[in-house]
């Protein structure tokens, strides 16, 4: 059942970022694409699979310090008015939405941001389709509200589409939610 669910969020995700960037050269080599949720012995996979947690790690450090360093949103996002976002706030679509009506309003509200992927529950799987990867995990957040000082803590999952296109990874969708609900 676990593979069936895995492999049927993937297909989703890669049914998504194929029509969106269908009619596009990607100028990638196909060859030896993989599917993994871990390393595997190809070090190409593995320098991938480095350079998209890295990714992730600075899409962290984007909302942590974007303000302050925003070419971290810069390096990040691919500039294109196909890049989506679905969160708590709404659904961005475009880069400059995303950072006017996603980014923005975080800058505004909260000091003292402090999100971070959180492995303790589970480690991210990363999925690897050709030029595009999926990366999903845990995260956590603590931050201070600007207005009254009031400290807040949230905690979720997220998932992350990437392509890779002339060498290097950008975020082109980014899904999140909050922890599951176990009443039923």
């Amino acid at each position: 059942m676990k593979d069936f669910i895995k492999t049927t969020i993937a297909s989703i995700a890669i049914g998504a970022s194929s029509i969106a960037f269908a009619n596009e050269a990607d100028g990638v080599n196909h060859e030896g694409s993989s599917i993994s949720g871990s390393a595997t012995n190809s070090s190409s996979t593995e320098n991938d699979r480095k350079r998209v947690l890295a990714m992730v790690q600075m899409y962290t450090r984007s909302v942590n310090e974007g303000d302050v360093y925003p070419e971290l949103i810069e390096n990040l996002w691919e500039h294109s008015p196909d890049v989506s976002n679905i969160n708590i706030r709404g659904h961005q679509k475009g880069y400059e939405d995303i950072k006017q009506n996603f980014y923005a309003p975080i800058f505004t509200a909260l000091k003292m941001r402090n999100l971070r992927m959180v492995t303790d529950q589970r480690q991210p799987a990363i999925y690897f389709f050709d030029n595009t990867a999926i990366v999903e995990f845990y995260w956590e957040i603590d931050a201070v509200t600007k207005k009254d000082n009031k400290a807040i803590n949230a905690k979720g999952r997220e998932t992350h589409v990437l392509r890779k296109k002339e060498g290097e990874w950008k975020l082109v969708h980014l899904h999140y939610s909050g922890m599951p609900i176990k009443q039923f």
